[in-house]
């Protein structure tokens, strides 16, 4: 019987080394499959993993994005959980310990902490800092707000396979943040959530990465991502959380009418001023991460 199935999208014009640290992250077990989801433009050998007895390699459209490799992936998934890996990331040593012991579970979802390191270097980041907060007010009060509609990645997390199918979620095929919107949907339909402070999962910076590449086209598919992610919360009663402010602000990097084509969009939608009470604090801790990661590693500009 297979408990875990592990999701990995995969997009490279060369290189499959850090693909290959991350399939290399997971035990070689027969109750453990490694779905690896290509989307790359160059396609990858599909023998890379031939000495491995549980990983399949699988092949998307390099037109579609992350969002649609992990629908690939997950219309072949047989495990009873579904456990995401970005290609760059890894698991730690001892994840597969700490999830054998929820593999019973009776939770829709599962959290867990982790860490987060320079790609090249292995060098300490603080990419992982916010989510550990959540983990913590779940730990230290039991409120799950945060964690059910606050926790965008598709990482660090055990989620129920039966839970997915039977709601017919899927991740959004866009240039960015095609996790933002099913990570919601996935804190309303969920009926029972729980967290726990095991580090199972390390998260890399890496130069290039959607995450710190900030075109326009990027921008504007976050944006439209949020707008949708607090039009889904007030359709079931939720108030909207998620400010769309920081990107405006970005936008002016690409010239007075991108701001304006967002700051109306923002504006005509009833969503300039969500979140605002928290933008000073939230601008100034995004602010002090991207100084003390540019600090720590100068190639990232």
């Amino acid at each position: 019987m297979i408990y875990f199935s592990v999701i990995i999208p995969h997009f490279t014009k060369s290189d499959t080394s850090l693909l290959e640290r991350a399939v290399a992250s997971v035990p070689d077990r027969e109750d453990i499959e490694v779905l690896v989801v290509d989307n790359s433009p160059n396609k990858i050998d599909r023998h890379l993993f031939n000495h491995r007895s549980n990983v399949r390699i699988l092949f998307s459209d390099n037109t579609k994005g992350c969002g649609h490799a992990r629908n690939v992936g997950m219309e072949q998934a047989k495990g009873v959980w579904m456990l995401f890996l970005d290609a760059d990331d890894f698991f730690t040593e001892r994840a597969f310990q700490v999830f054998d012991s929820y593999r019973d579970a009776k939770f829709d979802v599962i959290f867990f902490k982790m860490t987060s390191c320079y790609s090249d270097t292995l060098k300490p980041a603080h990419r992982h800092e916010l989510y550990i907060e959540k983990i913590d007010k779940f730990l230290k009060d039991g409120d799950e707000y945060a964690l059910r509609y606050q926790w965008s990645p598709a990482w660090s997390r055990m989620v129920k396979a039966i839970l997915v199918k039977t709601n017919d979620m899927w991740w959004e095929e866009v240039p960015a943040s095609e996790d933002v919107v099913f990570s919601a949907k996935l804190g309303i339909v969920a009926k029972s959530i729980y967290a726990d402070a095991a580090e199972v999962y390390c998260v890399t910076v890496t130069q290039g990465s959607i995450t710190n590449t900030r075109s326009f086209k990027n921008i504007e598919s976050m944006f439209d991502v949020r707008i949708r992610k607090n039009n889904l919360l007030r359709k079931h009663g939720l108030n909207r959380n998620t400010s769309v402010m920081y990107l405006i602000i970005q936008s002016l990097r690409f010239g007075i009418r991108p701001f304006l084509k967002l700051f109306y969009k923002a504006l005509i939608t009833g969503n300039l001023f969500v979140g605002c009470q928290n933008w000073f604090r939230t601008t100034l801790k995004i602010s002090r991460q991207a100084l003390n990661e540019r600090r720590l590693n100068p190639r990232i500009k």
